[in-house]
């Protein structure tokens, strides 16, 4: 299912997950952007409007949970996708997060998750 015109923002400290990402989510047709730090998607989440987040828990400086947090509290409802290989589940949830999915990520998993949250 290819899904043209939706908006992903990628937050990740990690080069090598943020740039498969990109190319995976890339080639199934939405616009995707990418941020290495929760400070830098907050720079892009103020100049764009974003459909889709997912972002890391563990990254230097402000976490996962505090960017879901911070998304939240300024009133943003883009669908949230909390990622992690340390199993913060119920943290994200309760941060404000959507969906949580385990690292090491699995992009059917992935794939199927947004084309389910496509029909919100």
């Amino acid at each position: 299912m290819q899904i043209d015109g939706r908006n992903i923002l990628i937050v990740d400290d990690d080069t090598s997950i943020r740039d498969s990402l990109k190319e995976f989510l890339s080639l199934l047709g939405y616009n995707v952007e990418c941020a290495g730090n929760a400070e830098e998607a907050m720079a892009s989440i103020r100049m764009v409007s974003y459909d889709v987040i997912i972002t890391d828990y563990i990254m230097p400086g402000m976490n996962g949970l505090e960017l879901v947090k911070k998304i939240r509290g300024r009133g943003l409802t883009p669908i949230i996708i909390g990622i992690s290989g340390t199993g913060n589940e119920k943290d994200f949830l309760a941060a404000g997060a959507n969906i949580f999915i385990n690292k090491p990520l699995s992009f059917k998993r992935l794939q199927n998750v947004l084309e389910v949250t496509s029909r919100f």
